[in-house]
């Protein structure tokens, strides 16, 4: 049934926001129907272009004051409840996506996210789409790959990034559906939560760049070597791939974005602190102090932080430990018969040939013999024989 585009939301009211996607999805098709070809299964950026966007978002979040950040804050704090939710999911079951199952896809968009190289906006904007429609509707375990990967290709679209073929998604990902069950289900999705063009979500990652420059202008402010140590050690990019281990994780959505995001800079920070200042250190009075009231900015009750800081650092520990398994996905190649038929004796393709040793020459003492005088080397007894056989004699 979730094939079905449905013209109203789930609560009878109209479905403005599914409207808006079949009419973006119109404008992507009309211009021309050969862009397609010039499209390809490569990476959206290069490295240069990558490495440009991230110098530029850190230098806008750098150029802001720290009024203009509080304001932010504010404005994050209002809408965060809306694309927000606690996931509890079952360990195992048959009729129900797992906790294993949420995490498994999560996985496999972070993969997707860095095939493609895609900031990570897209992977936070796709997990969001995919806790809350898995809060709100009731999906099984079958059609899990498919919604997970069209939520991907959904938050491209919303973002304004630049698209990705259906069918290189399903190709890569492996997710079991054609490129138009993708693109039903992405319909589906945005038309079950509302889902409107060009706005982005507010996650923890944008709570995590609003911290980390709030926290540059403090060691601003306070000066000296510790200025220069936030900006030796504490970079914004190390603290996204972190933040994306443990979005990878449903037990981090019992906290909200915005204590997610604190906690994980203060463990962070404290960890680097450790190696480079001692406990009396005059600039840990001003980072411990300025937690505080970041805390108490932001409404975070005791118990609620040190909660999140639990579940944060076991995280962590247990990701940095011997189970450390950054990218998780399966890779399952598909061959054809004959190319299986010819690749499985792989014991055939190994040779036992003596190696020749160099510097000995096999000279006669006769001196150099003509080429009618030769032996035929299968009359040699004592001439190992190659077990290779040819491969169109196989076939």
């Amino acid at each position: 049934e979730w094939m079905r585009m449905s013209d109203e939301g789930r609560y009878g009211t109209p479905g403005a926001a599914g409207l808006d996607y079949q009419k973006f999805e119109l404008e992507q098709q009309t211009p021309n129907a050969n862009n397609h070809m010039d499209q390809t299964m490569e990476p959206s950026l290069t490295d240069n272009e990558k490495n440009e966007k991230n110098n530029n978002l850190e230098d806008e979040l750098i150029s802001l004051t720290s009024e203009e950040l509080y304001n932010t804050l504010k404005e994050y704090d209002a809408l965060q409840d809306k694309y927000h939710t606690v996931l509890l999911l079952p360990k195992e079951s048959r009729r129900e996506v797992t906790a294993g199952g949420r995490d498994g896809s999560a996985y496999v968009l972070r993969c997707l996210k860095i095939w493609y190289e895609l900031p990570s906006d897209v992977l936070f904007s796709a997990m969001s789409l995919v806790d809350r429609f898995l809060d709100r509707m009731a999906v099984k375990p079958k059609h899990m790959a498919c919604m997970s990967v069209a939520s991907f290709h959904l938050a491209i679209k919303q973002l304004n990034l630049k698209p990705i073929p259906a069918e290189d998604l399903v190709t890569i990902s492996q997710c079991g559906c054609t490129a138009g069950d993708l693109e039903r289900m992405a319909g589906v999705i945005g038309n079950k939560l509302g889902v409107q063009m060009g706005h982005a979500p507010i996650t923890s990652v944008s709570y995590l760049r609003i911290y980390y420059a709030l926290f540059r202008n403090l060691a601003k402010e306070i000066g000296g070597q510790f200025f220069e140590f936030y900006q030796q050690l504490i970079k914004l990019e190390e603290l996204e791939n972190r933040l994306e281990i443990l979005l990878c994780d449903v037990k981090t959505t019992v906290i909200t974005p915005s204590t997610l995001a604190l906690v994980l800079i203060c463990l962070h920070l404290d960890f680097h602190i450790k190696e480079s200042y001692t406990r009396g250190s005059p600039e840990l009075k001003h980072v411990f102090e300025y937690i505080l009231f970041l805390q108490q900015y932001m409404r975070i009750p005791d118990r609620v932080f040190t909660c999140g800081f639990s579940i944060v650092s076991g995280i962590l520990s247990h990701y940095n430990g011997q189970n450390k398994q950054p990218y998780k996905q399966r890779l399952v190649w598909r061959l054809s018969s004959r190319t299986l038929r010819v690749l499985r004796p792989t014991n055939r393709f190994s040779t036992d040939l003596p190696t020749i040793d160099e510097g000995i020459s096999n000279v006669i003492d006769d001196g150099c013999r003509s080429r009618t005088e030769s032996v035929s080397s299968e009359e040699e007894e004592d001439w190992p024989t190659s077990p290779i056989i040819p491969i169109f004699e196989q076939c």
